[in-house]
Order: C-alpha cells, then sequence, then structure tokens
C-alpha cells in the first residue's frame, strides 16, 4: 500500500517545483501525495502605503530599504531567466485541483519577524488525522514546533545551500557574489533547530553567473532527487540521516545590504561587460591538444610538450590515445566553430612527426569525446552523443579510418563522456547524466555494471550518482597503469567549463560502493595564456590532454 504524503504549502496556487514534484510523485509505487495543508495567513485589507509602514515597523527602516532593492534585482534578473528556452517556465505558477486532495486550512502563528511558523492544538490534531507518514514543506516559514513531529517520517523540506558552509539565505545568492564555483543544496528532515535537521541527500551544481540564472538551475537540478528521496523513505529504504553532521563555523547569511546588492551588481556588470566584448571582437574560447613521449604519466613537465595545430576555422579537444601495430593514433573532437558540430579525427603521432589522417567519424549530430576500448579482439568506440539522447557504441572496421555504428546502450538518455572498462570480471560504464532537461553533464556521475561492454542490460549502482559535484564528477579520461585504475575528472570554475582536470585512483568499485582518491590535479599553468584544461589520456608511452584559450575565431593554419 503506498504512503500518504501530505504539502504544506501557501496557496493552492504552487511554484513550478512543487508541481513538477506532484507529477513526479505519480510515477511513484511506494508513495502518493493525498493531502494539501494550507496555511491561512490573515492578511489586514492595506493600501501598499500602510503595508510598507507595517513592514519597517515589525522589521526596521534598513532591512527594507535592503530588500527593496534586491527585489527590484531580482525582478530584472527574472525578465531575463524567463526568455531563455530552458528556464522559461521556472516562474510560472500551477492552480491546483482542490478535489485531487485532502484539503484542510490551517493558521500558523507567526512570529514578529514574520519568519516561524507556528501551529494550535487544534491545527495538530486536525493535520494527525490525516494519518499522513510524511509532510513536504512547501510553501513559506520556518516550521516550528510539534508540527515536526506529527508524522512518522517528520516534515521534509528542501534547503538550497550547503548547510555546511551557507546557512541562511537567499538561496544559491551568496554562491554568485562570492564566486564559488558550486552551488550546493540539501534535502533534509527538519528539526527545531534552524538548519539543524537531518540530512537525507546532498548535491551541488556549478554556479552560474548571475544569481536568478544560479537559483532557476538549482530548484531545476534538485528537483528530481527531493522526488527520489520521498521514494527511498516511503519504500522504508532510508529512514535515517545519511550524512554526519559538522560543527557549523560561518555566519547566519541573510539577505544583502544595500552596499552589498551595489556590489553584486558591479561585479555582474563587469562579467556581463566581458561577455559583449569577447563577442564584439570575435573571440571565444578554444581548445586545443598537445602530447609529449613519456614512460610514466605522472612523471612528466607540460610545458615540454607539442601542440597540435588547430585546422581553420575548427578546434580540437578531448584526446585518446592508442598504440597499436608498433604507432601511436590520438582521436579527437574536431569541431567546427562556424556549426557548432563536432567531428571524430585522427592523428598518427611519432617521435618525430604528427598527421592528420583526417576524418574517422562523422554523424548529422554532435560527436565528441572518443572514448575507445578493446573487446573480444575488436576495438570499440564510445563517443559522447548526448544531442542524440543515446549512449552509442562503434565498431572499428578498418583501423585506424572506418567505424561503423555497432549498438545503442541506452536509450532516452541524456549523457555525455562515459567511459567503459573492465574491472573484477565486471564491464563498467560510467557516464555524466543530466536528468533536468537543462543541458548539465558537470555536477553528476552515474555507474552502471553488466557482464559484458555491450550488454542490452545495465544496472544502475545502487549510490546514483555516485558522486554529485561540478569539482570533480565529469570524466575527462582513463588510465590504466600497473594494475590500477585512474579516473581523470573535470573541475569546472566559477562560469567557467574545464578549469582543470584532475587524476583520481579508484580504491573501491562494487554495485553498492564507490571510492576514489584524487592522485594529482592539473592546473593550466603550463602554456602561456592558458584558462583551463579538462582531458588527459595515456597509453604506453605517449600522453595526450587538452587545453583553452580565448582567441579569435580564425585560430588555427
Amino acid at each position: 500500500m503506498k504512503k500518504r504524503v501530505g504539502l504544506i504549502v501557501d496557496t493552492t496556487s504552487v511554484s513550478k517545483q512543487i508541481s513538477d514534484l506532484i507529477s513526479l510523485s505519480k510515477q511513484s509505487e511506494n508513495y502518493e501525495i493525498t493531502a494539501l495543508v494550507i496555511n491561512r495567513v490573515e492578511r489586514k485589507n492595506q493600501n501598499l502605503f500602510s503595508q510598507i509602514y507595517s513592514y519597517v515597523r515589525r522589521r526596521g527602516l534598513n532591512k527594507f530599504v535592503n530588500n527593496a532593492l534586491f527585489k527590484i534585482v531580482c525582478k530584472i534578473e527574472s525578465y531575463v531567466v524567463k526568455r531563455l528556452s530552458k528556464f522559461r517556465n521556472f516562474y510560472s505558477e500551477t492552480k491546483l485541483n482542490s478535489e485531487e486532495f485532502v484539503t484542510i486550512d490551517v493558521k500558523p502563528r507567526i512570529s514578529k519577524s514574520g519568519l516561524v511558523y507556528r501551529y494550535d492544538e487544534e491545527d495538530i490534531r486536525r493535520i494527525k488525522e490525516l494519518n499522513l507518514d510524511l509532510l513536504v514543506r512547501g510553501g513559506s516559514g520556518i516550521l516550528k514546533g510539534d508540527i515536526l513531529d506529527v508524522c512518522p517520517n517528520g516534515v521534509i523540506s528542501f534547503h538550497h545551500a550547503d548547510n555546511e558552509i551557507n546557512r541562511g539565505g537567499p538561496p544559491g545568492f551568496w554562491e554568485v557574489y562570492e564566486r564559488n564555483p558550486r552551488t550546493g543544496f540539501i534535502i533534509q528532515r527538519l528539526k527545531n533547530e534552524l538548519d539543524g535537521g537531518d540530512v537525507l541527500y546532498k548535491g551541488f551544481v556549478s554556479t552560474s553567473w548571475f544569481y536568478s540564472l544560479n537559483l532557476a538551475k538549482l530548484y531545476e537540478i534538485a528537483n528530481p532527487f527531493f522526488h527520489q528521496v520521498l521514494d527511498n523513505i516511503t519504500s522504508e529504504k532510508q529512514k535515517l540521516a545519511v550524512y554526519g553532521k559538522t560543527p557549523y563555523s560561518y555566519p547566519l547569511y541573510t539577505s544583502p545590504s544595500v552596499f552589498q546588492t551595489l556590489i553584486y551588481i558591479i561585479k555582474t556588470a563587469r562579467v556581463l561587460a566581458s561577455k559583449i566584448s569577447r563577442k564584439v571582437q570575435g573571440k571565444s574560447a578554444r581548445w586545443g591538444v598537445a602530447y609529449q613521449f613519456s614512460e610514466k604519466w605522472d612523471d612528466i613537465t607540460l610545458w615540454r610538450s607539442k601542440k597540435i595545430s588547430n585546422p581553420k576555422n575548427r578546434f580540437l579537444a578531448d584526446p585518446f590515445v592508442i598504440k597499436k601495430n608498433g604507432a601511436h593514433f590520438c582521436f579527437v573532437e574536431d569541431l567546427d566553430y562556424r556549426t557548432n558540430k563536432g567531428i571524430i579525427s585522427a592523428y598518427k603521432i611519432t617521435s618525430s612527426s604528427c598527421d592528420s589522417l583526417g576524418v574517422v567519424l562523422e554523424e548529422d549530430f554532435h560527436l565528441s569525446f572518443p572514448f575507445i576500448f578493446e573487446y573480444q579482439n575488436d576495438l570499440f568506440m564510445c563517443p559522447e552523443t548526448s544531442e542524440k539522447g543515446e549512449i552509442r557504441v562503434y565498431k572499428c572496421t578498418e583501423f585506424p579510418a572506418k567505424w561503423e555504428f555497432h549498438k545503442t546502450l541506452m536509450k532516452d538518455v541524456s549523457a555525455a563522456d562515459s567511459i567503459i572498462f573492465k574491472r573484477d570480471k565486471v564491464w563498467w560504464l560510467f557516464t555524466n547524466i543530466d536528468k533536468s532537461g537543462v543541458g548539465d553533464h558537470e555536477c553528476q556521475l552515474h555507474i552502471f555494471s553488466a557482464d559484458n561492454p555491450l550488454s542490452d542490460e545495465w544496472v544502475a549502482h545502487e549510490n546514483n550518482p555516485v558522486i554529485f559535484n561540478p569539482l570533480v564528477a565529469r570524466n575527462g579520461g582513463l588510465i590504466v597503469s600497473q594494475n590500477e585504475i585512474y579516473r581523470v575528472y573535470q573541475r569546472q570554475g566559477f562560469d567557467m567549463y574545464g578549469q582543470a582536470c584532475g587524476i583520481a585512483r579508484i580504491t573501491s568499485l562494487s554495485p553498492t560502493e564507490y571510492i576514489e582518491e584524487t592522485h594529482s590535479v592539473i592546473e593550466p599553468h603550463f602554456f602561456k595564456g592558458i584558462k583551463g584544461t579538462h582531458t588527459y589520456n595515456f597509453d604506453y608511452d605517449l600522453v595526450v590532454f587538452d587545453y583553452v584559450e580565448v582567441s579569435k575565431k580564425a585560430t588555427g593554419t
């Protein structure tokens, strides 16, 4: 029998996030949202002047001025977000059909600050009579008191920040203000202590360059995992906190002051001006590939490497190398920036030369990240094909120039930068999946296993995503050396894709556990003027990697 879940809301007109959660819940075999608990807050029929006067009396003139300026900024930014196709509906509201739910009205007692909500005995009794298994906070107010214990599984809530470094609000703002490369969120079971609830889930997304965009992205990516947590709780897979607590040593964040808002405006204006300037000058991020012969992948001086010249109107990235027939062959993403479409090209590299072998794989959709693996004496390539909505494998029919589509490993999935390898008689697929639909492949690493790399039945890891952090999640390659397996990962910066890459040794891999330890981090200091690096690979005695610089589009010969 499905568990009964109730929503605490302020009105039957709910945000897109709550509407999406209701939609996701209808797919669950473990729970259903059956009730609405509606906060009926008595508000006096006041004109605008009276409302302002009442707010100033309650919270002070400084707080009013601070919030007023910040709200103006948010209003302007929301206008921009509404015009972005991926987030066009973020600020929309949905009118719930109250006939689909058991609905009760409650009247919370609100603190003088207007922030804390408590409920009297009669309202608590009425909520108990609903016989709910848990409540979801979907409205305003910091909930305290008996409401937190009215259901066996308590009250579950979003907190859109990393509670170890950011408690308070506004959600997603201070990460942009402080130029933090990642913005966190938690899903917690509330307790009376502010932000002191049991953390049931935690994740991070890469921080966007202005606040409202960052907020929209954060909510869209986090929402499916709220549903996942509810599903786990109601299926009795998850009853207790899964994250340990640490002492909180940061201040309590609040709405920015006038001065802080002005600083934020200046910072954001500078980023916008830089973007406009680049566009006017015809400059953009241009990737390149370099290589160096070395007996050891980790004993190398990168600035001594040789660059592969970018073809005119194109750039190279995502290099992978394989030694075959006594020679090294490097496969790369070859992107025409006039069309923004990638193909796969190959180079033959010797100690004295680097020769282009031309295009080896092209589709009518974008290709990149040409990961190569061997199975039953055949070579296969698993390039990134997220634009197709599939994970595809191509078989080599004539090395190195001819590759033919072999099969689809997964359909209807937005996945990037997949790697496939064998360990302990099991084949593993590591990939970066975006479930939100916003095209973010930087923050989640998903693992699947099968008995062979061409399987139709890949089993998802119990803890997917095993990593939820844009500083380490996205794949950048795979190194096998001395019976050890190293995953290369990308580190994203603030408003910067592919800022650096790290190399982590896989220490534990099973259907229920994944542990890796960082061996080293490669910073973009080895060539003059470069801004980032995100792929690093090795085979026998050749290292290949990429780098990015900001230059005019016509770079290359």
